[in-house]
This record gives C-alpha cells, structure tokens and sequence, in this order.
C-alpha cells in the first residue's frame, strides 16, 4: 500500500470539522438528558422495568449520534475505506486484502435485558435479518470444500467468530432472566440455546441450507462413488452455518448487533418458551395469593412473605403446631426431554396433621431435586381452594388451643 501524501490531507475542506461538533453536542446533549432522568434512581438497588424504559428511550438518540461520530472517523481516515474490507470477493481471482473489520463490536447493556412473555412469538419465527454485505453473506454461506484457492473464503472463520458472540449473548439473557437460578442450570439453558441440535434446525427452518454451497457428501443422497456424510455430521455443519450467518449479520454494516440481538433474542424465546412464562407466573402468583391477611377470617397471623423460598412461604401459610410436610420422589425415573441425558426429578408434597394423613398437596418436576421440590411447594400454593382449606383448619385450631389455654389460666386463677 502506498504512502499517502500531505497533499492529500491538505486538499480536505477545512470546514468538514464543524458538522463532527454537532455531532458531538448531539452525543453530549443526548448522554446529559439521560444523566438528569436516572439521578432520581440513583438510590435503587438494582435496574428495574422503568430504568430500562428510559435507557431505550434516551438511546435511539445516542447510538444514532455515536454512529454519526464513528461515520466521521472512517471518512475522515480515508474516503475509499467504505468499501467492504471484512474479507476478499469469492470465486473472482482477486487478491486478499489482509484486513480484518475495523474491531469487535460488545454490545451495549440496553441490548441484553431478561426476557418476559411478551417477547416469545405468538407464531412461527422471527423474521430472519439480511445480511447487508454480500461479500460476508456469500462467505457465510460457502463450505470450505467449495472454495477452489487457500486465499478464498468459506464460513468457518466467520463461524468461530459466530459462535462467540451466540455465547456471550445467550449467557447474558439468561442471567438477566432467570437471577435465582443456580450456575450449573444455567449452563444446562445455555446449552439448549447452542447446542447443533438447534441451530441446525434454525437453520432448515429459515432455509438458509437451501441457500448454502455445501460438498456432494452432505447431499441428501450422498456423493455418487464417495462416502455420504453422518447425520451427526450434517447437524454440525449446519450448526457451523447458522453460527457464521449470525456472524456475518453483526459484522456486515454498523447497526448489525443491534438487528441480531433482538432478533437472536425473540428466535431463542421460543425454545425456552415453558421456562420464560414460568419464571414470570410463579413468584408473582404466589405474591398475589398469600401476601395479605384473609379480610374476612378475622386471623391476626403473621402474613408468610413471598420473598422467601417457597418451601418456606408454604410452611408458614400452613404450618402449625401438629402439622408435618413432607417432600418424596414420586413416579418413574424419567429423563429431560430437552437433553434426552440428564435426569428428570419429580417430587410431591404432603401434608398431615389436624385430620389430613399423607395428604398429596402439590407436586414438582425439575433437573434436581432441590428445584423439583421448590416447584411442588410453588403448585401447592397456586391450589388456592385446598389452601384456604388448610388455613381455615389452621385456625380453627389456633383458636381451640387459645380457648384451652384461657381455660386453664382461669382455672389456675380459682385454684
């Protein structure tokens, strides 16, 4: 590459500075209008629905300004650096240019909040992003068998680089999710998300194999005279696809993570769809029912708080003098039909005492035991009916065992 001469930085419109201030007073106007909303939050724990309301408000002008800002820094190194760069033309004989994108793109917190119900499909699939650069799409969807010279290129580079960022994001919705949920489950999540099982059947959904140049051997028929690929095979290489077509969509133009993160997000809430409406159905219930005192029971006990595990919160709601709850495995062994290995826990809660014996109250299922027995206790308070039973037991006895204990004072008294 040849050396660039002062005459051609000379030979710049001195006034091309004044539109990249505006572009900054926009970036600083936009970041202090942000500042001044959230110093009202300043004292909240944690973020919360209505901070993540104002971060997506105030960002459509922020990241619109920072790309602005980032637009001046490329016109302003070099004009002719708007061409694609990522990676060379394939099958057109033309030399590598040995560059790589200008960077690795993180993507910003405001990208990555927890899923909730509203997020999963009512049907169907996300709609699948285009890939903007053709020269990435291409690569994307070129098998390394097919490329006919060392410097052409397929997708595996833009898979490894895919595959990382599938990572990063399923790990980061995942944890926003799902907070009380203990790190080996959430592997066993992450792992639903990125395993070739489902990403090659993203893949066949989209059709994007329809669209990939493969060798004869991953043919639905095999290569005639050759060995046709292993299924096992076939699974992984379309797996390989996918990861570089998310690739190349965040890397093929400036605004790419911020169309594949919603979109990754949306597509991945249909596989975790059970978990997703679960974790928002369960605590909430369990606040609404046992949260405040019966109003017409006249109970003075104290109320059981739903911020406790649910284990607890049942015993309390109840639980009394005389009264034992047990958890025991019950059913079959099965095994996680997500995983088809890991082992499948389903435990039931009983209770006994003021007339119940061995009373089935709720039951649970769970990849341990410790969470299928959380679950059962959680389907036991959701049983409304045969809770307001038990409560009403429950005081009926505390008030027989009040009537015995003013008995006995008052006879104590005449003694």
């Amino acid at each position: 590459m040849s050396k660039r001469s002062f005459t051609e930085f000379a030979s710049k419109d001195a006034v091309s500075v004044s539109p990249i201030l505006e572009h900054v007073e926009d970036l600083l106007k936009a970041a202090k209008a942000l500042k001044k909303e959230l110093q009202t939050f300043r004292d909240a724990p944690e973020p919360n629905d209505q901070i993540i309301t104002i971060l997506k408000r105030h960002n459509e002008k922020i990241l619109p300004a920072a790309k602005l800002l980032n637009q001046d820094e490329s016109t302003t190194v070099s004009p002719t650096e708007s061409e694609s760069q990522k990676i060379q033309k394939l099958n057109n004989g033309s030399k590598s240019s040995g560059s790589a994108p200008a960077g690795f793109l993180i993507p910003p917190p405001v990208l990555l909040t927890r899923w909730t119900p509203q997020d999963i499909p009512s049907s169907g699939l996300p709609p699948l992003p285009p890939v903007l650069d053709p020269i990435l799409e291409q690569a994307a969807l070129t098998h390394s068998g097919m490329t006919t010279k060392p410097t052409e290129m397929s997708y595996e580079r833009l898979e490894w680089i895919g595959d990382a960022y599938i990572y990063l994001l399923s790990t980061s919705f995942i944890y926003q999710t799902f907070p009380n949920l203990s790190p080996g489950r959430s592997s066993q999540l992450r792992e639903r998300l990125v395993k070739n099982d489902t990403l090659s059947n993203y893949t066949v959904q989209y059709g994007i194999n329809k669209r990939t140049k493969f060798t004869p051997e991953f043919d639905l028929h095999g290569r005639i005279g050759g060995s046709q690929a292993s299924q096992s095979a076939k699974k992984k290489v379309l797996g390989d696809v996918f990861e570089a077509y998310v690739a190349a969509i965040i890397l093929g133009d400036s605004e790419g993570l911020l169309r594949a993160s919603p979109w990754l997000k949306s597509l991945w809430s249909t596989t975790l769809a059970h978990e997703i409406r679960s974790e928002f159905r369960a605590q909430p219930k369990v606040a609404q029912n046992y949260s405040s005192k019966d109003e017409g029971s006249g109970d003075n006990q104290q109320v059981p708080r739903s911020d406790l595990p649910p284990k607890v919160v049942l015993s309390q709601t109840v639980g009394t003098k005389g009264v034992k709850i047990t958890y025991s495995d019950v059913g079959e062994p099965k095994k996680d039909k997500h995983s088809g290995k890991l082992p499948w826990y389903t435990v039931a809660v009983f209770f006994s005492g003021l007339g119940e014996r061995n009373l089935q109250i709720g039951v649970g299922s769970a990849l341990s035991k410790k969470e299928a027995g959380a679950n059962a206790a959680i389907n036991a308070l959701q049983n409304t009916d045969l809770i307001k039973r038990l409560q009403k037991k429950k005081e009926e006895s505390l008030k027989s065992e009040k009537m015995a204990e003013s008995v006995t004072e008052e006879y104590d008294n005449w003694s």
